[in-house]
């Protein structure tokens, strides 16, 4: 269920920056062309020994609520501002995230999913929020057809307006390639603006991976504008900066 437990910054998105412990679940039922975080569902956990040390230990099993309160409390700094449920798709495992997060709520912690959004029933109400919303250049779409890609789409709306209504503090994501179009990503942001006007749009530049390339420097300003004209200065640029800084 879970593969890693660590400390690190946020490296991408609204909260960028921040100090977080991630936890970070097995399995995803996507397979986007960029995702560089496959896992096996046989690997065993990898526990952070040392804040920020990058020294981890195998585990067989970390699903207990206690063993993963003891890994949390060994691990946690002064300087955290919240606990991040990442993947894969951690939504995979709704009703264990639950537990956990209202056991880390009562602690006194806060909690932060980062999901692709397409299990709108599951959720539940996180302090903070990122749904991955996925265009159709993210698929192979011989394996993934265009059927599947709108009702993906719709439930990942339907999750950040789910988000918005409990009282999170959610916001969008989305990759763009060197063959995203602004129009493309313009229905994104009108999309949001008919949730919520307030909700902060994050434009994120693919890291290369493979053949896949990053867009211009014009094709980034020009879809961030356009945005613009549907959430105003709720449209931000962020980058994986934990990936340049060499960080996990």
């Amino acid at each position: 269920m879970i593969s890693e437990v660590f400390s690190s910054i946020m490296g991408e998105g609204k909260f960028i920056g921040r100090r977080y412990i991630f936890i970070r679940f097995k399995g995803c039922p996507l397979n986007c062309i960029y995702c560089d975080e496959y896992t096996k569902n046989d690997m065993p956990c990898r526990v952070e020994e040392v804040s920020g040390s990058g020294i981890f230990k195998e585990y067989i099993n970390t699903a207990e609520n206690n063993n993963l309160i003891e890994i949390i409390n060994k691990i946690k700094t002064p300087d955290l501002f919240a606990i991040s449920f990442t993947g894969g798709e951690p939504l995979l495992y709704a009703d264990k995230i639950k537990e956990y997060s209202d056991i880390l709520n009562d602690l006194g912690h806060k909690t932060h999913l980062e999901s692709n959004g397409m299990f709108p029933d599951k959720i539940n109400y996180f302090d903070y929020s990122s749904i991955d919303i996925k265009l159709k250049e993210h698929f192979d779409f011989n394996n993934f057809n265009s059927k599947k890609y709108d009702e993906l789409y719709n439930n990942e709306l339907k999750s950040i307006e789910k988000l918005y209504n409990l009282g999170s503090d959610v916001y969008g994501k989305v990759v763009i390639m060197e063959n995203t179009t602004p129009e493309t990503v313009e229905q994104v942001a009108k999309d949001l603006s008919d949730i919520g006007d307030d909700i902060i749009l994050c434009i994120q530049p693919v890291s290369p991976f493979k053949d896949i390339k990053s867009p211009s420097q014009q094709n980034l300003l020009k879809i961030m504008e356009v945005c613009g004209n549907h959430l105003g200065d709720s449209v931000i640029c962020t980058s994986q900066i934990h990936k340049y800084l060499g960080m996990l």
